[in-house]
């Protein structure tokens, strides 16, 4: 905090004022999946407190399936839940091929969804919604740099803490069985342990299928961090209006709106997205995804690194854990240099998609400092970005 403080004295202001996040915090922090009541009101009000600060906000409407982003983890848990039951009986009835082209189907229609999951989002027919991001440019100035957070949130009955003990034990299990059966192919293999395995799969398919989203949560820390984020960086650099924001929608349900904008955004240097910032922990740059992993953003990473350093914040930088989604990714496969920023530890993770992702727990400090990072960041990236236009992107 000193270095932040001594930064703001020696730079004539230019690092700006602390940000004040409470106000914006209470007015995102609120349930408000796409399509509520919630949902509405708190787009008004970011809509207001954009066009008073001197932006003026464009909409960008588009459709989607919320059926993927609502159940898709759902019907995923309880497929692999009655692939357990049916493989393991046939395995304790002695049928060891039969087992293996249960479980070879079930992974065929797990690589469906895989490859198919983001696609279906936009294209599925059925449970349409109308969704709509919402971009914020200065007045008369094209952007260079841009700030994305999503407005959106959602509730699960499992946290998301747990959910990836149950995907690990679901994976583990999964391949365990299938080993038993390619042995039980040349000898007879202990039933006993086959019993064990299958349990586990029905276990992990059970609290799997316990994941459809809802809207009981606050979202507090996910996202209304984030959106707050962007509200100092945009009172600190109005001045400036070579940055523009994007509030994306339905996030929550598969990335909508992301894959809907990923192809229609403005030609700029790169895009930061801003999602969940608590008070504590380190910041995590988010980078590369997928398997192989790609979407490296070199200029922006080690913008935000030099950025941390000066102002004396831990900041690390890593990949996307596997199965974790986050807007950065369809504006990546889009054509354009993106990454994630977060901050936090292990235990945010257990708030949230959760009731208690409330500011009761959630002050707003970590919000400051982001806007520090991210202003200072900007900095570095404006000495050295050349003073022309970026290239245009896809679409």
């Amino acid at each position: 905090m000193q270095k932040i403080d001594a930064l703001r004295e020696a730079s004539g202001g230019r690092v700006g004022p602390r940000f004040d996040a409470t106000a914006d915090l209470r007015t995102t922090a609120r349930p408000r999946m796409t399509g509520s009541e919630g949902h509405a009101e708190v787009t008004e009000a970011l809509r207001e407190r954009f066009v008073g600060l001197g932006y003026q906000v464009h909409e960008l409407p588009f459709t989607f399936s919320a059926w993927p982003g609502r159940f898709g983890i759902t019907g995923i848990g309880v497929v692999l839940a009655v692939t357990g039951v049916v493989a393991g009986i046939l395995m304790l009835s002695g049928e060891p091929v039969a087992t293996l082209v249960v479980l070879v189907l079930m992974l065929a229609a797990g690589a469906v969804v895989v490859v198919w999951g983001g696609r279906a989002v936009l294209d599925l027919r059925w449970g349409r919604r109308e969704g709509a991001n919402l971009l914020v440019t200065a007045f008369d100035k094209r952007p260079r740099y841009l700030l994305v957070a999503h407005r959106d949130s959602k509730s699960q009955v499992i946290p998301l803490m747990l959910r990836w003990p149950a995907i690990v034990i679901a994976a583990v299990s999964w391949a365990g069985l299938f080993l038993l059966a390619v042995a039980a192919l040349a000898a007879p293999v202990n039933q006993g342990l086959v019993f064990l395995v299958a349990i586990l799969v029905v276990l992990a398919g059970t609290v799997l299928s316990l994941c459809w989203a809802d809207n009981s949560s606050p979202g507090a820390l996910d996202n209304a961090s984030g959106v707050a984020t962007l509200i100092g960086v945009a009172e600190r650099e109005v001045e400036n209006g070579d940055v523009a924001f994007l509030l994306t929608d339905a996030e929550e349900l598969g990335l909508a709106g992301a894959r809907a904008v990923a192809g229609r955004l403005p030609p700029v240097f790169g895009v930061i997205n801003v999602d969940g910032i608590d008070d504590t922990g380190t910041f995590h740059i988010m980078e590369r995804f997928g398997w192989p992993a790609r979407g490296t953003a070199p200029h922006l990473a080690l913008a935000l690194l030099g950025a941390a350093n000066a102002l004396d914040l831990p900041a690390t930088r890593r990949n996307v854990p596997p199965g974790i989604l986050l807007d950065h990714m369809p504006i990546v496969k889009g054509g354009t240099s993106a990454l994630t920023l977060m901050r936090g530890q292990r235990s945010s993770l257990a708030r949230v998609h959760r009731p208690g992702d409330d500011l009761a727990h959630l002050r707003g400090d970590g919000v400051t400092l982001a806007v520090d990072l991210l202003c200072a960041a900007l900095r570095i990236l404006r000495k050295q970005e050349p003073e022309v236009a970026p290239p245009l992107g896809p679409g």
